[in-house]
């Protein structure tokens, strides 16, 4: 009963939202209109459109941005004369007197602005209000001290990405890993990022990783992705790669009401024998039930082993998203509300292909199978935003995201885990291999954000955050058969061979920000000279509970065949009181708190109007008590603290040389924890390895140096290279036990160092624009060469060097884009081509070389075709070529490559309708 409870419970959260935007939107559409001022935006001497431009009604505070095409509209004007005020970062201000306004009329004002040397400051709420674009996020790399980038929301719809994962592998240097999740900046994986929603931390809701997937995060909630690959004091410490930062959706302009509906397919999906596990509903809840008394008396769960087919596996997806801004008091000061909810599922299937030796060459495993996977997921968000007087800024961010992932893998071959008394020679396979998983996981946070101006040189950037995550992975199932006859199998005995776990990560995450920074005497234009102070805090507990369920085998020996296989027969109530089979209990508990308080203090100088200095100083005072009591492996219980100081100085220097070009240094100090789950001595069971912690692992200290050269060709054009150089002292990296059990564990190498280069190109090949619409070609390519080393020094190697894991030598991303427009009709048509070279996924140990994961390209196309003002369709074809994804390693007795793991994904196609209220 408290399990349905908890289902419909789950539903209603998600349902909920829903309903509440569909009335709080219908109600915004009683807002009657009256005359409007209409126009478009273009620089003066290229006539291109300026995407993000401010355009406010003199005097208030009630204005709109200009769109894709440069085109405005402030709609609901009483009739009457007005003036407006145009601004855009970059260019001169410009205003138009005397306008007038009838009702039920449109006035249109075309206006053509000036290039100026404009400083961000002074047009703060510009900048606010559009950071979708490509143009304003472009602007503020150019105004920034700091080397930054970004992507956008219209950058990510007309690429067609998906997610802040995708979005954030267009990044120079930052490549995506199959099968880990998040990505890699400049070869450094998970651990050595980290990851903030709206400046402030988020926690990860898988044990596994430091940081939350980033996939959770869809376009849809989306307004841009920061990435901060040089550090600064007033940003977090525990970073090597980058500080990844996912700006949520904000109003843009008046009102908002949108829906769409879109559906697709994937080719290895569609049309094959697709399966789904039991215990999982239309919304992705999982069903968790644990037999009473840790199996002394029952055998009781609440999900069979047996899954059930799936004639259609079609994906498809579902949202609204609407809002409203009102005007307060007498100031006119703006009030606005944006609500978004989604629904998504996805299929895939791949036959895949599992292979291993060991040293000597003898075969370990050799299975051929296949996996359907379903991935389902909704996603809240609700934002109010009260700008007062123009000065005084609050936000208010709730968001909640309900993943599910689940997957049944069937393999069939040969090796040890299936023992039977044929040989190889007489079956060419003699094992099968069922496992079934769901991850179910459920963020919710809060946020309180504030942007104080006290006084003209005092302001106060502050936020408060509450997170909590929990990431389950319930009843896992995993069994394992051994062939007795050319056609019937047998359950495996042993322990591990049928098992079934439940896994749950509960976290809580409370933080804290306050970043002063006082402006000091102007004595240049646009002096950008201040003082900079403030504290971070954050209180995060991690409490995980693993407990593993093996069923042993006695004297159970029911026949299955493959093509009708019933494991409930085998394994239920009857035969657990017949003493068949056995069970036995696993619990495994830990519960980790990190206390993290951080002080920092920087100085912003501008010696002249060409030269920029920032230098800065941060202390993290890091308390981290620990509790964990794990059978299997360790067995024991034990308790602790650890405790860090660390000093971290950075200084960043930037000179323009002129008013399109910029070079920039910046050299700093960070440091990298370990993972909770690397640190403790948990056993996790994989599907091709397992690992456990080690409380031994130190902290890594890493030294950063970068240097960007910047030429800004025009407002939407860009030539970038940059350079940096990473030592770290003490890196952690996964290494092999070499024991009985074959597990994985983590160690301290002694040092290891990356180096590279990235270039970056946004150019207009063809840009033509007149008053009734734009004809555009443009092409970006951002390219990087990384070189990476680690000094090996296990116990369980020889001492060399060797590249860091997920590193990449070469990394290519080109997109090409043609934007068309006349009057209400565009489409945008986009190709978007991504290349890694081969990269290690694994470091090889006691004997074995290295596992390379091989380098692949892809190939995306992505159109969208705005019929009218209302009507948008947008059709993707993603992953054209279908490569094929391996894992390979050469064989410790020949030069022989052996395939050890590989599989093709497929194409997704789909086909979406958006309309806009």
């Amino acid at each position: 009963m408290k399990n349905f409870l908890r289902l419909q419970f789950s539903e209603i959260i998600l349902i909920k939202p829903f309903i509440s935007a569909i009335l709080l939107l219908s109600a915004s559409l009683l807002y009657a209109q009256s005359g409007a001022i209409k126009g478009k935006i273009t620089d003066v001497n290229s006539n291109e459109p300026l995407i993000g431009a401010s355009v406010l009604i003199k005097g208030t505070a009630v204005g709109a941005a200009s769109d894709f095409d440069g085109n405005y509209a402030i709609n609901n004007l009483k009739p009457g004369v007005y003036s407006i005020v145009v601004s855009y970062i970059s260019y001169k201000q410009q205003t138009k007197e005397n306008i007038l306004v009838e009702s039920g009329k449109e006035t249109m004002i075309d206006i053509s602005l000036e290039s100026a040397n404009i400083s961000l400051n002074e047009v703060e709420v510009v900048a606010k209000s559009n950071r979708e674009s490509e143009n304003i996020l472009l602007m503020e790399q150019k105004q920034s001290l700091l080397a930054t980038q970004a992507v956008g929301a219209r950058e990510m719809s007309r690429k067609g990405i998906s997610d802040a994962e995708a979005a954030v592998a267009q990044v120079s240097g930052i490549s995506k890993q199959e099968g880990v999740k998040n990505v890699f900046v400049r070869g450094l994986g998970d651990r050595y990022n980290f990851t903030t929603l709206n400046g402030l931390p988020i926690p990860s809701e898988d044990p596994l990783y430091k940081n939350i997937s980033l996939d959770f995060f869809g376009s849809d909630l989306i307004k841009n992705i920061g990435v901060n690959k040089v550090f600064t004091s007033n940003n977090y410490g525990d970073v090597g790669g980058a500080v990844i930062d996912v700006s949520s959706k904000e109003l843009i302009g008046e009102k908002e009401l949108d829906m769409d509906l879109s559906t697709g397919i994937n080719t290895k999906a569609i049309g094959s024998d697709f399966i789904k596990m039991d215990g999982v509903n239309y919304w992705g809840a999982s069903k968790s039930v644990q037999p009473l008394n840790n199996y002394k008396t029952v055998y009781n769960y609440g999900n069979s082993l047996d899954p059930h087919s799936v004639s259609l596996p079609l994906n498809y997806s579902y949202g609204i998203s609407g809002g409203k801004k009102l005007y307060l008091g007498e100031n006119k000061n703006p009030l606005s509300f944006l609500l978004v909810g989604t629904y998504s599922t996805k299929y895939s299937y791949t036959k895949e292909k599992v292979y291993d030796t060991t040293t000597d060459g003898t075969v370990i495993d050799d299975l051929n199978g296949n996996k359907s996977t379903q991935n389902i997921n909704q996603m809240v968000l609700g934002n109010i935003n009260f700008l007062l007087n123009n000065k005084q800024e609050f936000n208010y961010n709730i968001v909640i995201i309900h993943d599910n992932n689940q997957y049944i893998g069937n393999f069939v071959g040969y090796g040890p885990k299936y023992l039977s008394s044929l040989q190889p020679s007489e079956y060419e396979y003699n094992g099968f291999m069922r496992r079934q998983q769901s991850n179910d996981n459920l963020l919710i946070t809060n946020q309180l954000l504030s942007k104080l101006k006290i006084n003209n040189k005092l302001k106060l950037d502050a936020g408060i955050s509450y997170n909590s995550t929990i990431g389950s992975e319930p009843d896992r199932r995993v069994n394992k058969l051994f062939r007795i006859s050319e056609t019937e199998y047998s359950p495996l005995a042993g322990d591990g061979a049928n098992i079934r776990n439940f896994n749950k990560l509960t976290e809580n995450d409370l933080n804290a920000k306050f970043d002063f920074t006082y402006k000091l005497s102007e004595k240049f234009k646009d002096d950008l000279s201040s003082i900079n102070f403030g504290y971070n805090g954050r209180y995060l507990t991690d409490d995980f509970s693993g407990n593993e369920y093996s069923m042993i085998i006695t004297t159970l020996s029911g026949k299955q065949t493959l093509d009708n296989l019933k494991f409930d027969e085998l394994f239920n109530q009857q035969n657990y009181d017949n003493k068949e089979f056995a069970g036995y209990a696993r619990i495994s508990t830990y519960k980790v708190t990190k206390l993290i308080n951080a002080g920092f203090v920087g100085l912003n100088y501008q010696f002249s109007n060409k030269f920029t200095s920032n230098i800065g100083l941060r202390t993290d005072q890091i308390y981290i008590p620990y509790d964990f009591n794990v059978q299997g492996g360790y067995n024991g219980a034990n308790s602790g603290t650890k405790n860090y100081l660390f000093v971290l100085p950075e200084l960043n220097l930037k000179y323009s040389i002129n008013d399109r070009n910029a070079l920039r240094l910046g050299m700093s100090k960070t440091y990298t924890l370990p993972q909770t789950i690397e640190m403790m001595p948990y056993q996790y069971l994989g599907l091709s390895y397992s690992f456990q912690g080690n409380p031994k692992l130190k902290p890594s200290e890493n030294y950063n140096v970068d240097v960007k050269w910047d030429f800004y060709l025009s407002p939407s054009e860009l030539l970038s290279l940059n350079a940096f150089y990473k030592y770290i002292d003490k890196p952690i990296t996964r290494v092999y036990q070499n024991n009985g059990a074959g597990y994985y564990t983590f160690d301290n190498m002694q040092y290891a160092s990356v180096a590279g280069v990235e270039i970056e190109v946004r150019k207009n090949i063809i840009n033509k624009t007149s008053s009734n619409g734009t004809n555009k070609l443009s092409a970006g390519v951002n390219a990087s060469y990384i070189n990476s080393s680690m000094f090996v020094n296990s116990t369980a190697s020889v001492s060399r060097y060797a590249q860091l894991e997920g590193s990449s030598p070469y990394l290519a991303n080109i997109d090409l884009s043609h934007n068309y427009s006349n009057k209400d009709f565009s489409i945008v048509n986009t190709l978007v081509f991504k290349y890694f070279s081969d990269r290690i996924f694994s470091l090889g140990f006691v004997g074995y070389n290295d596992v390379i994961e091989k380098g692949i390209p892809t190939l995306d196309f992505v159109s969208g075709i705005n019929i009218n003002k209302h009507l948008g369709i947008k059709l993707k074809a993603k992953n054209i070529l279908d490569p094929e994804y391996k894992l390979m390693r050469k064989a410790t007795t020949s030069n022989e490559n052996q395939v050890l793991h590989s599989y093709k994904k497929g194409m997704d196609l789909s086909l979406g309708i958006t309309y806009q209220f």
